[in-house]
């Protein structure tokens, strides 16, 4: 199949305004992209009437498809991965944007090596007002191993689903592939990084390019704010759970454990699971924090987590 037909899809809820702005970052690209597919969770037409007025602006295909009843974030992906005849799939969320050259430079890396499956760059921080965040992008792609040192394949498939080197979305990957692994509906609000996480078991070879290509936007309403959220609990489980076949994966690992540990105690507790959450609370991953202000906070927050939810 030929990578260089790119489909991006965009999963949407009740977002209108954004999900139009991430459409005009794909058809800005150097490379055009083969087509646009979205697929919309919203229970009214407001997407869809905006989405029909940009369709009739460009010679671009865009695919719209209206999820009656809504099918959740995990199954609209995938039935949007189902949808998609391009040869290569770009996951772009409806709250995200993509830069002119994402496209062009990504499929390069793919036409140009038959190995690499998934090829990602760097991600800029941006706010409500779509307004970059220079300093936080430093840090941000340093945390996930973004940086030169990293460039290329590097880290091990596994590392890199482990590290989440790959990105939630903004890659570009073969539609091959994504006959084999999909998103998983029992990771809940932490399937963008088990799609990683399978991606990495199952060895599918990584390459990421030093360079900015996406800008994720941090907001009020993104699924990692949210009070309900799983996120942090599915990440730990999951890392956990695995067993690190490399130094470097033993080390990623363990600084991923004490990285999710307070968050994920914080989201057993919101929902009432004290079990789970005093066992992290109590394990090696979090024993060092029980003395300070954040440990009484959730050790009050898991006894008492009625106050927290008001």
């Amino acid at each position: 199949m030929d990578v260089t037909q790119v489909s991006i899809v965009i999963p949407t809820y009740k977002r209108p305004i954004r999900v139009i702005e991430a459409v005009r970052s794909c058809l800005n690209q150097i490379l055009p992209p083969y087509e646009i597919v979205i697929g919309d969770d919203s229970p009214d037409t407001v997407t869809e009437e905006a989405i029909n007025q940009i369709i009739s602006t460009t010679s671009i295909p865009i695919r719209y498809i209206r999820n009656t009843p809504s099918l959740g974030q995990v199954n609209n992906v995938n039935n949007l991965f189902s949808n998609a005849k391009g040869g290569s799939i770009m996951l772009l969320h409806d709250d995200d944007l993509i830069l002119p050259e994402s496209l062009s430079t990504l499929t390069a890396i793919l036409a140009n090596d038959p190995t690499i499956s998934i090829a990602y760059g760097r991600q800029y921080i941006i706010n409500e007002q779509s307004e970059i965040d220079p300093v936080s992008s430093i840090s941000f792609n340093k945390a996930f191993y973004r940086d030169a040192e990293f460039e290329g394949s590097i880290l091990t498939p596994f590392e890199a689903g482990l590290s989440q080197q790959i990105p939630n979305n903004g890659y570009l990957i073969r539609a091959a592939v994504l006959e084999k692994v999909r998103l998983r509906s029992e990771a809940n609000d932490g399937c963008d990084f088990d799609f990683g996480f399978q991606l990495g078991k199952a060895g599918y070879k990584t390459y990421f390019i030093n360079k900015y290509l996406g800008m994720y936007r941090l907001s009020a309403q993104s699924i990692s704010s949210s009070k309900t959220s799983d996120m942090a609990s599915q990440a730990f489980r999951l890392i956990r759970d695995c067993a690190a076949d490399t130094p470097r994966a033993k080390s990623i690992r363990a600084k991923r454990m004490l990285e999710r540990a307070p968050i994920a105690i914080t989201e057993y507790a919101i929902r009432g699971n004290r079990k789970d959450a005093f066992e992290i609370y109590f394990s090696k991953w979090y024993r060092g924090r029980i003395i300070s202000l954040g440990g009484a906070k959730r050790f009050i927050q898991i006894l008492f987590p009625s106050i927290f939810n008001r």
